[in-house]
């Protein structure tokens, strides 16, 4: 029946082959307020940030660079992998590096290296969090590809992702969850409940600790979810890659043009979702997203775009920060608090926001 169902769905496009998109709305409801924040830094390809007692510690390619509250930069570090993540607890700062696995810079595990777990080798790190000075969970978003290579796993309907509870004391490692497309950010509650967010499948999944049940706490997401930073009003932000778009959806479901793409396209140049737009004449485009008289609404149909949701404490959405189709704060993959402030790391406009008094509201 289940098969019969199958077909009949691909057939009129529903369920799992409908191409519809869920609409910016309510809580999502589009504005300006990226595109009005202050530009607190300029890094290119900035891609993580954290807030630290002497300041917020980003990072760029390989690079790590501090930034006061005056803007001021001083590198601490250049890797010879890039830094895929990080998290920072008690002068202990949590460095993931693609392709390598897991370094520890400082504090009482200082030189700790974790490169796997057995047979799997943790060589995509996309997210790590501190659950106590002793206790990091990661996420390994793929086993087959990088994590600079996010949009090649979407196009391949990648769903080898995995969660893992690190032990900085000895080294080991616990599976917490696996099969999943892409978990990109990891949230704690301070009790035996986690967050973890699912890009390819827009959605954010709960995690009890001690049960190891799953289940679905934020799902329909019209965009792909990245990375958690916790908020001071007991909840999170959420950053996100970019919005979903009906064309990729119905490529996604189109078998032989997506095989042909993925072999014979150069990747920047697929149709799939972008951390920027308008990088290249060649770039595909649909209709809606030329510019008409020298125009481009925003409201057009996008590959980028510049998302952040602030949430509450059970991943319910209150509020949202957006970058639209015409702006140049695209790719918002990270934040973090600092004070009364909001920092939004934008890796498409290659530069870092402050949103003034944003925290706690």
């Amino acid at each position: 029946m289940n098969v019969f169902g199958n077909l009949l769905d691909r057939l009129f496009g529903r369920g799992e082959w409908a191409v519809t998109v869920p609409s910016l709305d309510g809580p999502l409801v589009p504005n300006q307020k990226l595109e009005e924040a202050e530009r607190f830094a300029s890094l290119p390809e900035v891609d993580n940030l954290v807030a630290t007692e002497r300041g917020i510690i980003a990072s760029s390619g390989a690079k790590l660079v501090r930034y006061d509250m005056t803007g001021a930069a001083e590198t601490l570090a250049d890797f010879d992998h890039p830094v895929s993540a990080l998290a920072h607890a008690r002068e202990m700062l949590a460095v993931g590096l693609d392709g390598r696995g897991l370094v520890i810079r400082g504090g009482i595990h200082e030189g700790r290296e974790v490169r796997g777990n057995g047979n799997q080798a943790f060589g995509c790190i996309t997210a790590l969090t501190f659950l106590d000075p002793d206790v990091l969970l990661l996420a390994n978003g793929s086993q087959k590809v990088g994590a600079g290579e996010w949009r090649r796993d979407l196009i391949e309907k990648g769903d080898s992702g995995s969660v893992w509870k690190v032990d900085l004391r000895t080294g080991q490692t616990e599976r917490l969850a696996e099969g999943l497309a892409w978990p990109a950010g990891i949230g704690a509650d301070g009790s035996n409940r986690i967050y973890v967010t699912e890009s390819w499948r827009h959605r954010v999944l709960s995690i009890d600790l001690k049960s190891r049940c799953i289940t679905t706490a934020l799902e329909h997401l019209p965009a792909y979810p990245a990375r958690i930073a916790p908020a001071s009003n007991c909840g999170y932000w959420l950053g996100f890659y970019s919005v979903r778009n009906q064309l990729v959806e119905f490529i996604l479901r189109e078998e032989g043009y997506r095989r042909r793409m993925l072999a014979e396209v150069p990747e920047p140049f697929w149709m799939a979702p972008s951390l920027a737009s308008y990088l290249s004449h060649q770039e595909p485009m649909q209709g809606s997203q030329l510019k008409r008289l020298g125009v481009l609404k925003p409201y057009a149909v996008t590959r980028s775009y510049g998302l952040v949701v602030n949430c509450d404490s059970h991943m319910k959405p209150l509020s949202s920060y957006h970058s639209r189709a015409d702006g140049a704060a695209h790719g918002t993959v990270a934040t973090c608090e600092y004070g009364q402030d909001l920092f939004v790391a934008s890796r498409g406009g290659g530069k870092i926001l402050r949103l003034t008094d944003a925290a706690g509201k």
